[in-house]
């Protein structure tokens, strides 16, 4: 009997198992193999980012590209509709519920359904699946196989394992933790409700999805305080319109790029894909586009949130609808890349691609344009990445218009680093530590994509990884969509050495 262990019962945990349990029935393999599934939280399919019960916390992503399940993205947009649907206050929706929005809160309900109803499929058909409610934190090579530690100083032996952790916390401003009004993480957000009076002046590290996520919990709460927004750029997400526009690209598809691989037999460069996605931009309009009238450094971010607002209602651009249509394409075209050319794409681009990729939400935007509005929000960029001092009332930032912002707390939303040595978490450097995990130049651990196995020098061939660990494979690593798609493969992969060594 071979055992696999799953360390992680949030979202990709949850689709693991379920297609684990798929692949292994269906290949009649369910009296040769158990599952044990790891989560130190007392409840499956929530974890930190859908365990909120915050109401203004709500998916960035539309329903329809939700589901849990491998091949099937509008399961959940198919479950919404049968649990209510647009008559719940849970659910933001203009038009059709393909495209809802909904709270965190709700989708984590909907991950724990599916968990329990698979568990009790998995007893039906014989297959035997133990939950351990404990934290894993550390994994040791036990012979040929793997011997993993909690924090009980229990132990359970594996013969594979998946590490699916979810989004370890931030580990940037460690020097912070030490004064009593910083807050070194968002979640669980009853830290910043007990913690910050709601009259404070509150500065948050960062400026994408997390930070917009920290001020909804503000607002959650009832703050009537200030509310400072820091970044090296100072770049919001762009407003994400509620049927986001389909376009057909001409110029940067993958049947252009191939052809231009094959006859320079040489893999895709950043300037050349940058090219290419200028073109299809142009085509998208129509005519020639002022790009230098298109960069945002410097620019008045709430003037900016109107404009993207005011886009988006009318579904979009070229810059975010180009984006959006390569949801599908991108982990292909990434994969072509070498790694020195995906680095300079973070160098270069980096910043500009994730806030047109990744958008907040049109219902959130307009919440932060009415802070804007009542001056209780602003937006800056920061003098230098670190340029953060204590002093004896709270925190002094200084900004890149040499204006010192002082806020009485400070909250860390700069969101994990994409780098596996500044992941924080035990488990991640225990195994860093003994190289069964190996840092990727691009972000995350070294991972055969083919099979998501983990490459390292010592772990072995028998750990699996997909979530944030995985983040240097694609820069959409968050997206549901991409991580139940690596599970896929992952689960593929492990059923078909079970088969071979059951021949």
């Amino acid at each position: 009997m071979k055992n696999i262990a799953i360390i992680g019962g949030g979202a990709n945990g949850i689709s693991t198992f379920i297609e684990l349990f798929i692949q292994i029935v269906t290949a009649k393999l369910q009296n040769k193999v158990s599952i044990t599934l790891i989560e130190k939280d007392k409840k499956l399919g929530y974890g930190l980012a859908f365990g909120t019960p915050q109401p203004g916390h709500i998916l960035n992503t539309q329903a329809n590209l939700m589901g849990i399940f491998a091949n099937e993205p509008a399961h959940f947009a198919d479950w919404l509709k049968n649990n209510g649907g647009k008559h719940r206050a849970d659910v933001k929706v203009d038009h059709d519920m393909d495209n809802a929005y909904t709270t965190r809160k709700l989708y984590g309900d909907y991950i724990a359904e599916q968990a329990n109803t698979y568990l009790k499929r998995a007893k039906k058909h014989h297959l035997s699946v133990k939950v351990i409610h404990s934290e894993a934190m550390d994994i040791s090579r036990y012979k040929k196989d793997y011997e993993i530690t909690f924090s009980d100083q229990t132990s359970l032996k594996a013969n594979y394992i998946v590490l699916t952790l979810g989004t370890p916390k931030p580990s940037t401003f460690k020097s912070l933790i030490q004064f009593p009004t910083y807050l070194d993480f968002p979640w669980p957000t009853s830290r910043i409700k007990e913690k910050i009076p709601s009259t404070s002046h509150v500065g948050v590290l960062g400026t994408s999805l997390s930070a917009i996520d920290c001020v909804m919990t503000l607002l959650d709460h009832g703050h009537k305080g200030k509310i400072s927004l820091f970044s090296p750029d100072g770049m919001l997400p762009r407003a994400q319109p509620i049927e986001q526009g389909e376009f057909e690209r001409k110029h940067l598809t993958l049947e252009n790029i191939h052809k231009i691989k094959r006859k320079s037999l040489s893999k895709p460069q950043v300037k050349t894909l940058i090219r290419l996605f200028m073109k299809e931009v142009e085509h998208y309009e129509g005519q020639p586009v002022d790009w230098k009238s298109m960069d945002r450094a410097g620019k008045s971010p709430k003037d900016l949130l109107e404009w993207d607002i005011a886009c988006a209602e009318k579904g979009g651009d070229a810059l975010m609808n180009v984006s959006y249509s390569l949801r599908y394409d991108s982990s292909t075209i990434w994969s072509w890349m070498d790694t020195d050319q995906k680095v300079l794409f973070k160098k270069w681009i980096g910043s500009q691609w994730a806030i047109n990729r990744h958008p907040t939400p049109l219902h959130n935007a307009k919440k932060l344009l009415r802070l804007f509005q009542k001056g209780q929000l602003n937006v800056h960029s920061m003098k230098s990445p670190d340029a953060v001092t204590p002093n004896g009332s709270g925190f002094s930032i200084m900004t890149d218009k040499e204006e010192a912002i002082e806020p009485a707390f400070l909250i860390n939303a700069t969101g994990s680093s994409s780098a596996l040595e500044n992941m924080d978490g035990e488990l991640i450097q225990n195994l860093l530590q003994k190289e069964y995990l190996s840092p990727y130049a691009v972000g995350g651990a070294l991972i055969n994509e083919r099979t998501m196995q983990i490459i390292s020098p010592k772990g072995g061939d028998g750990i699996y990884a997909v979530g944030h660990l995985a983040n240097g494979l694609l820069m959409d690593v968050n997206a549901v969509w991409y991580n139940v798609r690596t599970i896929g493969t992952l689960a593929k992969d492990l059923v078909f050495r079970l088969q071979e060594k059951d021949a």
